[in-house]
């Protein structure tokens, strides 16, 4: 009488799919963390202008020009001032605020790319 042995483990099919699923999901983080650092690189330094007393959002010649020593200085060379612009805040007339809108594509596979598009905004508080 012969007994039958039972496949243990998985095929080499499986085992080529599911390491093609975890190289793209590799290839797709990696294309797509960097912009997202960035992001929060260009919050953090939005939430330093902001909080600068020094800064008038009346005065755009000197929001520009820490606007570009920031953007040099951490080596943000996608994004450029105009990608910036000081807006009226809609609950307070009075106040200002400093809006970053922008958008960034990344090539994917062949002609396939991610389009992101990042906006944000904080108050001036040096009024």
């Amino acid at each position: 009488m012969r007994t039958r042995k039972k496949q243990r483990g998985i095929s080499f099919l499986s085992w080529v799919s599911i390491l093609s699923l975890v190289i793209l999901g590799f290839v797709s983080g990696v294309k797509l963390v960097p912009v997202y650092v960035e992001f929060y690189s260009v919050q953090s330094l939005m939430q330093k202008i902001a909080e600068d007393p020094a800064i008038k959002a009346t005065n755009t010649q000197a929001l520009r020009g820490k606007l570009d020593d920031y953007l040099n200085i951490n080596g943000m060379y996608t994004i450029k001032r105009e990608h910036f612009s000081v807006q009226p805040v809609p609950e307070n007339k009075n106040a200002k605020a400093l809006v970053v809108d922008y958008e960034v594509r990344k090539p994917w596979l062949g002609n396939i790319q991610f389009l992101m598009t990042f906006r944000h905004a904080v108050e001036l508080k040096g009024q």
